[in-house]
């Protein structure tokens, strides 16, 4: 039997690092890194690639230095630089990374997206994969993901390569640098007591070891051989925890899990009230050069209901969540805990 050589471009992130760990896991051999930040793996055996996915080249060089069969993309722009920068790398990036991937041989390509290529900003519940692209998108994040999804999935079956595309929505867990620790401190400063929103709205996470598993799945299953390949090629996934919960829900399961108390009164912002409050205080970081401590996108994160139907993803990829949202929290609390230590 073959085995494929994977290239895990971004894999110094959170993402990236879950599913180099369970590719060791479960006993493969040749797994390499590409990515823009030099960070030292975990396991030494683990080859590093530093390189941009805005240069072709620095993709070609590393798909030839460890010989890919499959590439995994998780790289991307954070939400909230600049419109240029995010074409370039979320649209451009991934273009390169397509080509590279033909003109240098490799069969297999799986795209993280994510399940906000269908947001319009109003709610949606129980969407699945026949939903269209968010017209118009709630921002240029958005935006450029999905047009990179469009030109991944396009892709598809030409010069040998195959491609999928997956959609995980609110990812947390361990190593997190954005969601576990932005919601811990909210509990630490002491403005639990605080909900924007009528907590209404239904919203999906995703724990980051579910994420994972379900790009290895993808991967797999982009074997021509595999019995469901015909089903994966060319396809977009929803991939959730399936457990779709009241937003505040959430973050309240991670203070309780880390020893916080829940406020018994809770002073609640109307949806509109938190947005006018928003409007002031984009214009005070504007003025002030400063990042505001609320933004109108966090108010519609908030009290929006987003969540999706992964039948999808079962049937095709078998997947299945294993980590629970609240094990999920137990697990990434605990790393929250000792990484305060550090």
């Amino acid at each position: 039997m073959i085995t494929d050589s994977y290239l895990i471009i971004g894999g110094n992130g959170l993402l990236g690092q879950h599913i180099v760990e369970q590719l060791l896991d479960r006993g493969e051999e040749r797994v390499a890194i590409l990515d823009i930040v030099q960070l030292s793996p975990a396991n030494p055996k683990v080859p590093v690639y530093t390189g941009d996915i805005t240069n072709v080249s620095d993709i070609q060089s590393a798909i030839e230095k460890c010989r890919a069969t499959c590439v995994i993309h998780t790289a991307a722009s954070l939400p909230g630089k600049p419109r240029q920068f995010q074409e370039q790398v979320n649209v451009s990036g991934t273009r390169n990374v397509v080509n590279a991937c033909a003109s240098r041989g490799v069969k297999k390509m799986v795209y993280t997206s994510t399940a906000s290529v269908v947001f319009s900003g109003k709610d949606q519940h129980n969407v699945n994969e026949t939903a269209p692209y968010g017209n118009p998108h709630v921002d240029d994040y958005n935006e450029t993901k999905a047009d990179a999804e469009k030109f991944v999935i396009e892709s598809n079956g030409k010069n040998g390569l195959y491609t999928t595309s997956l959609r995980p929505a609110g990812m947390f867990g361990p190593k997190d640098r954005l969601t576990v620790p932005t919601m811990m401190g909210v509990a630490q400063s002491g403005r639990s007591y605080i909900q924007l929103g009528n907590n209404q709205n239904l919203f999906d996470w995703t724990y980051i070891g579910n994420a994972a598993k379900a790009h290895l799945l993808a991967a797999d299953r982009l074997s021509l051989d595999h019995p469901k390949f015909r089903l994966v090629a060319g396809q977009a996934f929803f991939i959730t925890n399936g457990d779709p919960r009241p937003w505040w829900e959430f973050p309240r399961l991670l203070w309780k899990t880390g020893g916080y108390s829940i406020p018994e009164k809770t002073t609640v912002i109307p949806r509109y009230a938190a947005y006018i409050i928003a409007m002031f205080t984009e214009l005070v970081g504007w003025l002030s050069e400063k990042r505001p401590s609320l933004t109108r996108m966090s108010v519609l994160y908030c009290c929006t209901s987003r969540w999706c139907d992964i039948s999808k993803a079962r049937h095709a990829l078998d997947y299945n969540p294993d980590i629970s949202l609240e094990e999920g929290a137990r697990i990434s609390v605990d790393w929250w805990k000792k990484a305060q230590q550090t």
